[in-house]
């Protein structure tokens, strides 16, 4: 079913306005605003305001400045080596700091510069001679004596034989026909004294070290070639053999033997299978005389001018400039002129916090008039304003601690420790997105600027504060918060990630920012779902997340009105139905309007047989009583729902409401009632002798007026219309969509015309839409129902009748023995 159409109903509200001319309406507004105590002139009203606005700012941006700048080094924000420098970082003071990079540096340098400790191998040679033995002993005591009575071809077999197990036993590899020069040309004594003589010339070959091929490569320094290495036993710098050059060695030492060439080469190639290298490297040493090396580097102080540029921006950040920025911040701590805050940057910060928060006030006065006029809503924002500052200077303190600067990882991802979303979500569900989207601006460009005015670090804030706040949208459960904070938190990460890959950073800290981002995401839903009760409660505000925990209808209240008084129940969701729906028509908030809803009357309670939804008997009480006291117990309901509402601690919005929903109407079925008594005094009260009719001076049309006060707000104003039509249209004869809109018109005009919307902030095109709603809604909540047919049953005597015409599935005998189904019908 769709809406109906507008038509003219509504031209009658537009017509109450123009029973007023434009100066009497001047006049009227002017008496009320005296009235109630605010300025009567907009030159008065200006004034008042621009005290009250140059004291909050100036007040705000002092708060801001000591918390965010004072005492803060302007060394910029931390970085990395590799990282783009954002900002032009030049010395304000001058200073000096030992560099523990250039000495490690100078350390490493001087590492190089000490060559490797060797030490020759005796058993090189020992292992050698000792074969060379082997063979002399086998050939005099084995061999000579076997070739002594053996022909030629048999003692060339004997020698191969004896050289094949020799080589089998001893790994020598000597070639047989060398054995058999040997044996053939010499005597038992020159075999015995060219041997020893080999070995000699051996010994001394080995004696002066032989060293493998790299092994002693020598080191470069700068580009300048270093020979260091030293060999246990041998001075500094005597020059070492290699294998080739003892080769050779070894072959002019054996031709100077006064044996034949043949003889010379087969000694060469013996003895050649000693020629190995024997250097052994020594660790120990050789780490003993690095020690001593190091010991004897000094530390490099590195010295910094007044003036002097540390990083310009653009330009990739090297390891010395990075510990330049760290020295310069732990200098600027420990000056006098930081302690006492007189800086430069401090003063550039300061300006640029008083325009900052200039701007945001001339934001707010012109394109946020409702936030502007509630006072409690600006002290709210300022306060979550400078608490989350708060936690962000923590943050930043804690990143400045000793055994956290001395980390270069540690320090970059200290900064993603700031809950940056908590402003953003908190502002978001008691405020609103504009003041939360507000607010997050002023968060994030005070960090950037905290930063040492970092581009970076003003949008990373800035994306997971609008994260956080498009995630509160509409949240009525808790967890929701811890969700949204979550998100802002990943929000966080993903930017990070992309600025590390931007920088080139190593995989391990742009992990280390992408978790810690999420945690703290999380920590920050976690601290938010933990003050907001207490703002609340504090500030008397209220979320969506308490007005849907207050639509439970096991709340006591609720309990309570659905036994005692069943039709004002009933009256109550009825009127929840047809506000929730016109506040959504015009943009309000219609949780609050189906929560309001539910417990505007429940002070009906204490006497709910007075009320006309609640009698079902028959009797009405009000017949004994005169108009007056009808009236008095009537606006008494509104006193008592209060005081109920207040003894439940229920938010200051419900109480509001409940003052409200009746505005100052007049109680007009008792008001004429007393006025014909009045006319005619003939009639009788219904009364007794205790409660005479009233005198005609007596009557008194504020006695019949409720209390008040009129609706402020466009959830109240809703409410308001929304319980006099659910009421009225329960007295419709017949249900038409004239008849309908009829009413609702009526009802409309009337309030407007009483003056009972004159404080709410609703316009003549909402009035329109809730018009439309309201006739929407009730035209389906008094739909008619659909008649059954008659249905032929046979009787006992077996002959059919109709039986009697029912809108109800249940058969009527049964609808009366079972109380459910009595109720279900």
């Amino acid at each position: 079913m769709t809406a109906p159409p507008y038509n003219g109903g509504i031209a009658r509200l537009i017509m109450v306005f123009k029973k007023k001319s434009k100066k009497e309406q001047i006049v009227e507004a002017r008496r009320k605003r005296r009235d109630e105590g605010r300025p009567s002139s907009v030159r008065e009203a200006i004034d008042t305001n621009q005290w009250l606005a140059t004291g909050l700012m100036l007040g705000l941006t002092l708060a801001i400045v000591l918390i965010c700048f004072v005492g803060r080094s302007p060394a910029g924000p931390r970085v990395l080596p590799g990282q783009t420098a954002r900002i032009r970082v030049t010395a304000e003071i001058p200073f000096s700091y030992e560099s523990q990079t250039q000495t490690n540096r100078l350390i490493e340098q001087r590492k190089r510069q000490i060559g490797p400790y060797y030490r020759i191998n005796p058993g090189v040679y020992q292992g050698f001679n000792d074969k060379i033995e082997q063979l002399e002993t086998g050939i005099n005591d084995d061999l000579l004596p076997e070739l002594t009575d053996l022909p030629a071809e048999d003692r060339k077999i004997a020698i191969d034989t004896f050289a094949q197990q020799f080589n089998q036993l001893t790994g020598t590899g000597i070639n047989s026909e060398d054995l058999s020069l040997l044996v053939e040309r010499c005597t038992p004594e020159q075999l015995t004294r060219y041997l020893n003589e080999g070995r000699l010339i051996l010994k001394d070959i080995l004696r002066e070290g032989i060293f493998q091929a790299n092994q002693l490569e020598p080191p470069a320094v700068d580009g300048e070639t270093i020979s260091s290495y030293e060999v246990f036993g041998r001075a500094q710098g005597t020059r070492l053999q290699s294998e080739e050059d003892a080769v050779r060695l070894l072959r002019i030492n054996l031709a100077g033997l006064d044996a034949d060439t043949g003889l010379s080469r087969a000694l060469f190639r013996i003895f050649r299978k000693g020629i190995k290298p024997n250097l052994e490297y020594d660790a120990k040493r050789t780490e003993e005389r690095i020690q001593t090396a190091v010991a004897k580097v000094k530390p490099v102080q590195v010295t910094i001018e007044t003036g002097d540029v540390l990083t310009e921006p653009g330009t990739r950040l090297t390891p010395d400039q990075v510990e330049t920025l760290s020295a310069y911040r732990q200098a600027l701590s420990k000056s006098e002129r930081m302690i006492w805050g007189f800086n430069a940057t401090l003063a550039q910060q300061t300006v640029l916090t008083f325009i900052l928060i200039l701007a945001t006030m001339i934001y707010i006065q012109v394109a946020m008039p409702t936030f502007r006029r509630s006072n409690r809503r600006i002290l709210l924002a300022a306060l979550i304003l400078l608490v989350n500052l708060i936690l962000i200077r923590v943050v930043d303190q804690i990143g400045s601690l000793d055994f956290l600067s001395r980390s270069p990882t540690l320090q970059a991802t200290v900064t993603f420790l700031a809950p940056v979303a908590f402003g953003g979500i908190v502002i978001s569900m008691l405020i609103g997105e504009r003041a939360a989207v507000m607010i997050s601006l002023l968060i994030s460009t005070l960090f950037g600027m905290m930063e040492g005015n970092s581009m970076e670090i003003f949008l990373i804030s800035l994306v997971s504060s609008l994260t956080g706040i498009h995630y509160c949208r509409d949240i009525r459960l808790r967890a929701k918060v811890v969700k949204a904070g979550a998100m802002a938190g990943l929000a966080v990460a993903i930017c990070a990630l992309f600025f590390g890959l931007l920088d080139d950073m190593d995989t391990r800290t742009m992990i280390q920012q992408f978790v810690t981002a999420c945690v703290v995401g999380v920590l920050t839903g976690m601290l938010a779902i933990g003050v907001l009760p207490l703002l609340e409660h504090i500030f008397k505000f209220t979320t969506d997340i308490t007005l849907l925990e207050l639509t439970d209808f096991n709340h006591p209240l609720l309990r309570k009105l659905q036994i005692e008084a069943p039709g004002t129940y009933h009256h109550s969701l009825m009127v929840a139905n047809l506000s929730e729906r016109a506040a959504l028509e015009i943009g309000a908030n219609p949780l609050l309007c189906r929560a309001t809803c539910l417990f505007h009357d429940i002070g009906k309670m204490t006497k709910p047989e007075y009320f006309t939804e609640n009698q079902h008997d028959g009797h009405n009480p009000h017949d004994e009583r005169n108009p007056t006291m009808s009236a008095l117990i009537i606006k008494n309901h509104v006193k008592e729902g209060a005081d109920m509402a207040r003894d439940a601690k229920l938010p200051t919005v419900f109480l509001d409401v409940i003052r409200q929903h009746h505005g100052t109407t007049l109680i007009k079925y008792f008001y004429n009632k007393a006025l014909n008594q009045k006319q005619q005094p003939s009639l009788p009260l219904g009364g007794s002798a205790s409660q005479p009719a009233p005198s005609p001076g007596e009557i008194d049309e504020s006695s019949f007026r409720y209390d008040g006060p009129r609706p402020r707000t466009k959830e109240a104003a809703i409410i308001f219309l929304a319980d006099s039509i659910e009421a009225a249209s329960r007295s419709l004869k017949k249900v038409t969509p004239q008849n309908v809109e009829d009413l609702v018109d009526g009802i409309i005009s009337d309030r407007i015309e009483d003056g009972q919307l004159d404080e709410s902030p609703m316009t003549m095109q909402e009035i329109r839409l809730i018009r439309d709603s309201f006739v929407f809604t009730i035209l389906n909540m008094l739909h008619s129902r659909v008649e059954y047919p008659k249905m032929a049953k046979k009787d006992k005597d077996g002959q059919r009748r109709e039986t009697s015409q029912t809108n109800s599935p249940i058969p009527q005998s049964d609808a009366k023995s079972d109380p459910a189904k009595s109720a279900f019908v």
